[in-house]
């Protein structure tokens, strides 16, 4: 059988190092001598790796990014100074990286799964590149991600934990917080800001076994919003930065990014003031809050659990003050779209449900029944191509705008077929 990533891709999750460090090994580690900032938790860790990598950019480093999902073109999850990869680039490590998962499979008795491949992908091609720092963001977890076979990070970040895979990451928050605690590894830094206690304890309590340096937003650095702007205070800084065309919600995300500047900071990282501002300013995040179209106005929004479903309502609020939307979703399986669906309801005239284009998929009859309980008036189109065409239509003649949200799978599909690439190549 002849290799490719699709191939890979059927053989969804498999959790544990084992076959990644196998297949690094292969590839000769190319993830071994990489200054990493590695980003873990339930929301906003893409925009927080992406805050990182802008700031780290502006300060004059050479900066790799790799997150994952992609919106549209699965490049996206490989930039160096905000470009993604090229298409030959990709092409050519791919092979490599194939051909070594082939003789993983003589050793292991399996192949790699695709995202293995996609993190061996990545290594390789940072490697190649001479980066001086990796922003790296988990993909599913922590302790037992693919990403997790860097030896030591330089900074790790713990972005806001919620309820997610709990048929993986365990059934409670601490249960999911200790899974993705596992990139704190001894001897290295670390930051967080977290809403929950019972999440925040548990990093501090696998903080204080590894003895790693932990900073906690609203102890150790708080931020306030302030207009445009937002004030951060952490040891021996105190400043106001703005952010540039983003929702507030970034803001704690923007934080993060800060206090984890800051620590680097002490580990003689080159980061005056004026270039954390211009990295902050530049951060361009797709999916989140984007505007797709101006003139009858189309949102996205990849809110796909209930943490970032408040976030967006907060958003909303703020930016579209009092005006119902007509909503375009579908969700995966694993997803709580009944109580997202509650959030929502006070900003939705109308939830147009579709199935999101995964096998994952939930089944639209199920989410269209959690709008009725939350009080909205719901119909179902069952392709999702036609999905958007309805409720186009639908938003145009009611004079309401339209939000896509509920999973990036979806939001992916409907911006490549209204804006293409646009903006994505380079952030």
């Amino acid at each position: 059988m002849r290799l490719n990533l699709d191939t890979l891709e059927r053989l969804g999750w498999r959790f544990g190092l084992q076959t990644t460090e196998a297949l690094l090994s292969e590839l000769g580690n190319p993830h071994r001598n990489l200054r990493v900032v590695h980003v873990a938790g339930t929301n906003g860790k893409g925009s927080t790796s992406a805050f990182m990598a802008s700031i780290l950019k502006a300060c004059g480093y050479k900066t790799g990014l790799y997150t994952s999902p992609h919106l549209c073109d699965i490049r996206e999850r490989f930039r160096v100074n905000g470009t993604w990869i090229s298409e030959r680039d990709f092409d050519r490590i791919t092979r490599r990286v194939l051909s070594a998962c082939a003789k993983i499979k003589k050793q292991l008795g399996h192949l790699p799964t695709e995202f293995e491949a996609l993190t061996a992908i990545a290594f390789c091609w940072f490697q190649e590149q001479k980066v001086d720092w990796l922003v790296l963001e988990v993909g599913l977890g922590g302790r037992l991600d693919a990403t997790n076979a860097v030896p030591l990070p330089e900074l790790a970040l713990i972005t806001p934990i919620g309820l997610e895979h709990q048929e993986i990451l365990g059934k409670s928050l601490a249960k999911i917080a200790t899974e993705k605690a596992g990139i704190l590894k001894s001897g290295g830094l670390a930051a967080t800001f977290q809403y929950k206690q019972e999440a925040l304890q548990a990093i501090e309590r696998i903080a204080r076994e590894k003895g790693v340096g932990l900073w906690v937003g609203g102890r150790d650095f708080k931020h306030r919003l302030a207009g445009n702007q937002f004030h951060w205070e952490g040891p021996g800084f105190n400043q106001t930065f703005r952010l540039s065309g983003l929702p507030a919600f970034q803001i704690t995300n923007a934080s993060l990014a800060v206090a984890g500047i800051r620590m680097l900071v002490s580990r003689d990282l080159s980061a005056p003031v004026k270039t954390i501002q211009k990295g902050l300013a530049a951060m361009h995040w797709p999916g989140r809050m984007e505007v797709l179209q101006n003139k009858s106005l189309v949102l996205l929004d990849g809110a796909h659990n209930p943490d970032a479903a408040e976030a967006l309502s907060f958003a909303l609020k703020r930016e579209y003050p009092g005006q119902k939307m007509v909503l375009l979703n579908g969700f995966l399986r694993d997803k709580d779209y009944a109580q997202c669906a509650k959030i929502m309801a006070p900003h939705t005239a109308l939830a147009v449900v579709t199935a999101a284009p995964s096998d994952r998929a939930e089944e639209p009859l199920n989410i269209v029944r959690a709008w009725e309980r939350a009080g909205v008036r719901a119909l179902w189109v069952k392709d999702w191509k036609q999905a958007l065409v309805v409720s186009r239509g639908l938003a145009s003649a009611a004079k309401n705008p339209l939000l896509i949200m509920g999973s990036l799978y979806l939001g992916g599909e409907c911006r490549q077929a209204l804006i293409g690439s646009k903006g994505l190549r380079k952030i």
